[in-house]
């Protein structure tokens, strides 16, 4: 039983030892990561004294190499269209909303069909008959009165026509139910 004890006591101190070491490692990673990264801001300041240098020659006309003015030339021309996306961005930002602006436009010389509390039977019309063996016959519809066709209702606020289960007016957008 000692010895098993033993084994444990030896297995965790293992796993103390392992993990302490790979904390150390990892602030000794991070700490050299941070001198790397305090090299590499160092050296971005550095390229931005010296782009900045050439700018400002190449714009007092006294840069001389080819390579380095046309570099010059296109990041003032980016400087240039930055400053027209910063405008154009501002004029968004200044943008108010207009609730009419969405709204549904009227339709113009637009007249509802009448509307009628029974629907007009059409004389070319015929409904069909149910036939033995055909689905509606065998569904035992024979002694039902026939559905009656879609009740109409109308919008309260507008008094326009609206579907049958319609949620809101097409015309008005009011909520109907």
């Amino acid at each position: 039983m000692s010895d098993f004890v033993e084994s444990a006591k030896n297995m965790v101190n293992a796993a103390v030892s392992r993990t302490s070491w790979q904390a150390q490692k990892q602030l000794r990673m991070r700490g050299k990561q941070g001198e790397i990264d305090q090299l590499l801001e160092q050296r971005q300041q550095l390229l931005d004294e010296l782009a900045q240098v050439a700018m400002n020659l190449y714009q007092q006309g006294k840069l001389t190499d080819a390579q380095l003015s046309r570099l010059c030339a296109s990041i003032q021309e980016l400087d240039h269209d930055v400053q027209n996306r910063e405008v154009q961005l501002q004029e968004i930002k200044s943008e108010t909303y207009n609730a009419g602006q969405f709204a549904p436009s009227p339709t113009s010389n637009y007249t509802p069909p009448p509307v009628s509390p029974t629907p007009s039977p059409n004389p070319s019309y015929t409904p069909p008959t149910s036939q033995p063996g055909t689905r509606q016959g065998r569904q035992g519809n024979q002694g039902q009165a026939p559905k009656a066709g879609p009740q109409l209702q109308t919008c309260p606020n507008c008094g326009n026509p609206v579907r049958p289960n319609a949620l809101y007016c097409r015309s008005c957008g009011a909520k109907v139910r």
